[in-house]
């Protein structure tokens, strides 16, 4: 087993369980302990989790991504594949043919290609991540949004995005976005200049939804760039029990 496919599935098992032990890792994978020392050691590296004594957790609630802490676009690539799946077929219903459609950059946003295949839609992004994953059968226009390009945030940003942008005015944008406080409904990313861009589109746009899995609330970010209010609709796959969820909230659960 390669060390990527490994480290992804200790990440699956954390989602279960929580928290793993080492020893269990070890006779699961079949490999040395020092190949799950060091798979857990780059992990945490990355911030996705925590090590404890003899095992490891996922990462604690108080962390603050900043660009020098958030992990690339390709190292999250596939966490919360399920919820995020949900996520997009739920707001994917609300595209109509002939829209002019932004979707984020991010690895939640990208699911929502799987169901736009036979959409005559504008679709405009910043993220050639996104790009990369579209079908060759896709009928609908392409536009990709110039600029200085960060490939670790796999997006444009900067004065030359922001202009591009305000070409466009859309039907519909669908964001994403690094952590949310549902006490003060603040939403946070961790670049100004990555906030900058989302919060353009909001201003150039009709309806704006944002997709987050429910691992973005025990996260905070650096930037605030908006609050919950601001959206049509927040979609997500779970909320804690005993929280109320926010009128625009549609929760997509397990069928």
């Amino acid at each position: 087993m390669l060390t990527k496919e490994r480290k992804l599935r200790i990440m699956n098992l954390l989602e279960e369980r929580s928290f793993v032990t080492i020893k269990e890792l070890i006779e699961d994978f079949n490999v040395s302990r020092s190949s799950i020392v060091r798979d857990l050691i780059e992990l945490e590296n990355q911030g996705l989790i925590q090590r404890e004594r003899g095992g490891a957790s996922l990462k604690s609630v108080d962390i603050t991504l900043t660009s020098f802490n958030e992990p690339a676009v390709q190292e999250k690539e596939n966490l919360h594949i399920a919820q995020k799946q949900r996520i997009c077929k739920e707001a994917a219903k609300s595209i109509r043919d002939g829209d002019c459609v932004y979707i984020d950059s991010g690895t939640t946003p990208v699911y929502l290609l799987d169901y736009l295949q036979d959409k005559k839609i504008t679709l405009v992004t910043p993220s050639t991540f996104l790009i990369r994953k579209l079908s060759a059968n896709f009928k609908g226009d392409i536009y990709l949004l110039g600029g200085q390009f960060n490939k670790s945030y796999d997006m444009s940003y900067g004065s030359l995005t922001l202009e591009m942008i305000r070409q466009f005015y859309f039907d519909h944008a669908f964001l994403s976005t690094n952590g949310v406080d549902l006490e003060t409904k603040e939403v946070y990313v961790f670049d100004f200049k990555v906030g900058a861009v989302k919060k353009e589109i909001m201003s150039r746009c009709k309806r704006t939804d944002l997709l987050i899995d429910a691992s973005k609330f025990e996260t905070r970010a650096m930037c605030t760039w908006a609050n919950l209010d601001d959206f049509h609709t927040v979609y997500t796959d779970s909320i804690k029990e005993g929280i109320e969820p926010l009128e625009n909230f549609v929760i997509c659960e397990k069928e």
